[in-house]
């Protein structure tokens, strides 16, 4: 028995059969909505095997496999045909003084080879990035970002810090050896580094675990042997974090929120559900998810009074509500006419404009959508209020993440959810609860 092992793909070659059946149980997923579709209804079981019966694999489960052949005691050799991994790095940047947990971070991804490196937002991934970049320097290669947005932000950071990275989105293209690229731009780029890449970095990473271009991009550029995705949050599900594990190896992680809290990195936070009325009449029992979203949370009077209340009491600080979309953001202002709004219309401009506004006043509010979930860094927030609900862990967590950056106008920043009671809302609350205990912070 032998593994070959290459950059992407690596290969089990084994007369074993047995064994291929119980590795491939092992590493696969069902797909969410597969009994759906047709093949479903014609046998197919709905999973997605990340091991193929004649032992192909992602590079990324290679560690795994490799201990559960260890711990069957089955003997094996390994043929490595990647390109060595550097063994001294140099880190250093100048104007850069680096924390315990971020040093540790960036030494054990390289040593790696390929990482999923997750710290919570505030951790200072950017700064991660650049201590990474700096190790590759001389090396081609790529760093891709789902939001535009995102990639400015990082493209600020690293030209202040000395870096010459090009930048590539929708109309913008300026390739460089290392280039910061939207990955819906990705084919801008084939022809300059698909196969001359060294690395790829992917932020924000948990945003391809599911797609066909993302999921096709995290596979491609064979010839990088440095592989790394960043995230506040890694996907939970089985078949989005196998999908990231198989193609970018396993999750280091060495500080989580708690422990930027207690080290006074992040603000402290204290999160209140807020009560809603007891639903007892069993009338939405019949009604989809969308209409019970419309009536009990876009436009529920009562729940978007207790918001507005919420604001009114804020005598001073910034305030910022979370709405899912554009009818909510408009019933919200309505009730609270000197609210500032962001949108996912709004060009770079726009939002530079009213973030500064809206940190300038003693006493303001942000109405935003999806586009202040990630990427927006205003520190100066005090009080998070997520009107929009929603049951993803991920979503609720790097929403929250927007409030706890450290400012010296506030020793604690307060975060607003709501106990909603109506079906599939009352399971969403409960299962945001749940994701806000995970990070061991006070939930009222």
């Amino acid at each position: 028995m032998k593994i070959i092992v290459k950059n992407v793909t690596s290969f089990l070659k084994t007369e074993n059969k047995e064994l291929i059946t119980i590795l491939r149980k092992k590493y696969s997923a069902k797909i969410p909505g597969a009994r759906y579709s047709k093949a479903y209804k014609h046998g197919w079981d709905g999973s997605k095997y990340f091991i193929t019966e004649k032992g192909q694999f992602g590079t990324g489960l290679l560690p795994f496999i490799e201990n559960d052949l260890e711990l069957a005691e089955l003997k094996y050799s390994l043929v490595d045909e990647r390109d060595p991994l550097m063994s001294n790095f140099d880190i250093e940047v100048e104007g850069i003084e680096y924390r315990e947990y971020q040093e540790k971070l960036i030494l054990q991804s390289l040593k790696a080879g390929i990482a999923l490196i997750e710290a919570p937002t505030g951790a200072g991934k950017t700064i991660v990035l650049a201590g990474i970049l700096k190790a590759l320097e001389g090396k081609r290669g790529l760093i891709f970002f789902t939001q535009k947005s995102l990639l400015e932000q990082t493209y600020e950071f690293l030209t202040k810090y000395g870096f010459d990275v090009g930048r590539v989105y929708g109309d913008g293209t300026d390739i460089k050896p290392v280039t910061l690229c939207t990955v819906q731009s990705v084919h801008k780029v084939l022809d300059s580094h698909l196969d001359s890449s060294e690395f790829i970095v992917f932020d924000e990473v948990h945003e391809f675990s599911k797609g066909k271009l993302t999921t096709k991009v995290i596979k491609s550029f064979p010839n990088a042997n440095y592989r790394f995705g960043m995230s506040a949050t890694m996907p939970r599900d089985k078949m989005a974090k196998l999908n990231l594990v198989s193609c970018l190896g396993g999750v280091i992680s060495d500080v989580d929120v708690q422990d930027l809290v207690e080290d006074g990195f992040l603000t402290p936070p204290v999160v209140t559900f807020v009560n809603l009325p007891e639903y007892t009449d069993h009338s939405l029992l019949d009604s989809t998810y969308v209409d019970i979203y419309d009536s009990h949370i876009i436009n529920n009077v009562t729940r978007n009074g207790k918001i507005k209340k919420i604001c009114s009491n804020v005598k001073v600080g910034k305030i910022l509500i979370l709405v899912k979309n554009l009818k909510h953001l408009e019933i919200l202002r309505g009730l609270i006419p000197e609210a500032l709004t962001l949108e996912g219309k709004d060009d770079i401009t726009t939002r530079k404009n009213t973030i500064e506004t809206f940190k300038s006043a003693k006493h303001s509010v942000l109405i935003g959508t999806k586009i202040l979930q990630t990427g927006i860094d205003i520190p100066e927030i005090t009080h998070l209020i997520n009107a929009r609900g929603l049951k993803s862990e991920i979503a609720t967590l790097q929403a929250l993440g927007r409030a706890l950056r450290i400012h010296e106008s506030k020793t604690q920043v307060n975060i607003y959810d709501f106990n909603d009671t109506v079906p599939y809302l009352k399971e969403h609350a409960a299962s945001r609860r749940r994701a806000y205990k995970s990070l061991k912070i006070k939930v009222l």
